[in-house]
């Protein structure tokens, strides 16, 4: 039964086309949604359930809106399946708004956070450490994506998850690029610097957004010297900013609970889940591996010295956000107020680290995508596994470094999985299998991204703490650390401090020699 109001020859009709409440299934499925969704917000709110919980239950309230849809329409196998279900389409568009709202919300905040972050550190005077800061944190990004594609590369390897794929026979017809270039090293490092000042913070890209925030901080900083005055209260009114996005940011993170619902209810009712044991074995690898990134970064963080207690305690908002939001961009004011307030990181490495961690060396979204494609290459084309010159090794060596590359270069860029395949196959010679292999990891994608999006974020807020620990800049009050790391800290940081300032003092000795030689010889 399809209600048909006002409809024109094409068809349309305002129900079905501006209400999208075309079948009274489509209206009890929402009424029956906002009727659940509602009265919990009320609830969690009125007896001051902790944010965990709320979280939690809106994830099981999600499951089971999701699970039960599907088990109405039969758990459609294939794509188009599902769209014969009008009523579940209609239903998705109403159970995303919550969705939209909350995440829209979070993105609308981001460029923001990152700008006031990055510039409030760089425009503090005597602000030291940032340079050296920053190699660390990258260095430990690209450590977490070197591990993640060689667990990848070699258990798709061991398991031969390309197996019975026939890559060979699909390639002659499909796009040999798949409309995605892969760019050249100078050109990614180039891109990162801004064209335009107010394009830079348009497009929301990250790692330019940080490059003008600095620039910005640092001229402030320079200018410092000769007005103080004026600088200062530039650095005031930055600070005024910086609460009141903190405080735009928390009201947007109380509808999370219920935006968490309609996230699980439409990542479930929106594909085809059916259609997963014909591809089990593929995503079944990929959080396989995800779950190995995960206990190495574990692993990581107890030979820092972590608590693994405390440090978990504190790392699970930002991880069910990324889960439930598939977006580190969207989790990042999240993970920057969990470093901060939570686990004391201070200031100097979170306004560093937590913006780059989501715009390079994602342990994730490069490391295990990557392992993942070339292990299904090797495994699904016997022309390659027989044909490629210097064996499986070689084959290896040459994805593990094309995967490092490609982890600096594929920030801010919608469908990650389109990008780091084309670019991981552009680099190792076989862009014309993109079409075959992307049609089997590309349909992964929605279901495997939540997974990847958390490990992501997990893998930034990590490197941020552990970078934070070589520094001396965790708080005394914090609960990662034992009592006697916490002490240390006073001690490498005091360490930091001497060593700075000697590297200062020799650097303006330096100058000052030069100075004089230099009058010397204009005499």
């Amino acid at each position: 039964m399809t209600i048909n109001l006002l409809a024109d020859n094409a068809g349309s009709s305002i129900l079905n086309d501006f209400l999208a409440l075309g079948s009274w299934q489509t209206l009890v499925a929402v009424l029956v949604f906002y009727a659940v969704i509602i009265p919990f917000f009320i609830l969690i709110n009125r007896y001051k359930v902790k944010f965990i919980y709320r979280i939690l239950m809106g994830l099981g309230i999600g499951l089971v809106f999701g699970i039960v849809i599907q088990a109405i329409i039969g758990f459609p196998q294939t794509a188009e399946g599902l769209k014969e279900h009008t009523w579940v389409m209609q239903f998705n568009i109403w159970a995303n708004l919550l969705k939209e709202i909350f995440i829209n919300g979070i993105l609308l905040l981001t460029v923001p956070v990152v700008f006031l972050a990055i510039f409030r550190i760089t425009a503090k005077p005597g602000q030291k450490g940032i340079g050296r800061i920053t190699l660390k944190g990258i260095g430990l990004l690209l450590l977490n994506v070197t591990f993640a594609f060689i667990i990848t590369f070699w258990l798709g390897i061991l398991f031969k998850v390309g197996a019975g794929m026939d890559l060979d026979s699909q390639v002659e017809g499909n796009d040999p690029n798949g409309n995605h270039e892969t760019k050249p090293l100078p050109q990614i490092i180039w891109d990162y610097m801004p064209k335009n000042f107010i394009g830079a913070l348009a497009l929301g890209v990250i790692i330019p957004v940080m490059v003008l925030g600095a620039i910005t901080g640092h001229s402030v900083k320079m200018l410092n010297k000769r007005k103080p005055e004026q600088m200062a209260r530039i650095r005031n009114a930055m600070d005024t900013g910086w609460d009141l996005v903190i405080s735009m940011l928390m009201t947007f993170m109380k509808i999370m609970p219920i935006a968490v619902i309609s996230m699980i209810t439409t990542a479930i009712t929106s594909r085809p889940i059916g259609a997963l044991a014909t591809i089990g074995k593929v995503i079944g690898l990929g959080y396989l591996s995800l779950l190995i990134s995960v206990a190495f970064l574990t692993l990581m963080l107890f030979l820092f010295g972590f608590r693994l207690k405390g440090w978990w305690k504190a790392a699970w908002k930002p991880l069910v956000q990324a889960f439930a939001t598939q977006s580190s961009n969207a989790t990042l004011p999240v993970a920057m107020e969990t470093l901060k307030d939570d686990m004391k990181v201070d200031d100097k490495v979170v306004s560093t680290i937590a913006p780059l961690s989501t715009s390079l060396g994602l342990m994730a979204c490069a490391g295990v995508q990557a392992g993942l494609v070339t292990s299904f290459l090797w495994t699904g084309s016997d022309k390659i596994a027989s044909g490629f010159s210097g064996g499986l090794a070689v084959f290896f060596i040459m994805s593990l470094i094309i995967c490092l590359i490609a982890s600096l270069g594929i920030a801010g860029i919608p469908g990650t999985a389109a990008v780091v395949t084309s670019g991981v196959l552009g680099g190792l010679g076989y862009a014309s299998m993109f079409g075959p292999v992307y049609a089997i990891i590309g349909a992964l994608d929605g279901l495997f991204d939540m997974g990847r999006t958390a490990v992501n974020v997990v893998a930034g807020v990590a490197v941020a703490s552990m970078t934070a620990k070589t520094e001396g800049l965790i708080g005394e009050d914090s609960e990662i650390l034992s009592a006697k790391q916490l002490a240390k800290q006073k001690e490498v940081l005091s360490n930091r401090i001497k060593k700075d300032d000697l590297k200062e003092a020799k650097q303006l000795a330096l100058k000052e020699k030069m100075a004089a030689k230099k009058a010397r010889h204009a005499k």
